[in-house]
């Protein structure tokens, strides 16, 4: 199951990085908060692995919002881009 839903996250996580890999100069911010967020996600995922927990689903949660916010940084990104 852990591994399920480690492939899961880095599939979703993959298309937000290819967004900014075309144009990472004209938002470094935003680069940058990016990969802040996959190493939250890198340490949680670490965390729960090195306590065999998944800390009464809080720890998978946050791994959820995190892509979320990922996600929605990458769409601040296209507005942006377009407006």
């Amino acid at each position: 199951m852990k591994l399920i839903t480690a492939l899961i996250a880095a599939a979703l996580t993959v298309p937000a990085a290819a967004a900014f890999a075309a144009q990472p100069d004209h938002f470094p911010n935003l680069v940058h908060a990016q990969q802040l967020i996959d190493q939250s996600n890198g340490l949680i995922e670490t965390a729960r692995r090195d306590n065999h927990d998944d800390f009464g689903g809080h720890a998978t949660r946050a791994e959820e919002l995190l892509r979320q916010a990922k996600a929605e940084l990458d769409q601040a990104a296209r507005y942006r881009e377009h407006h």
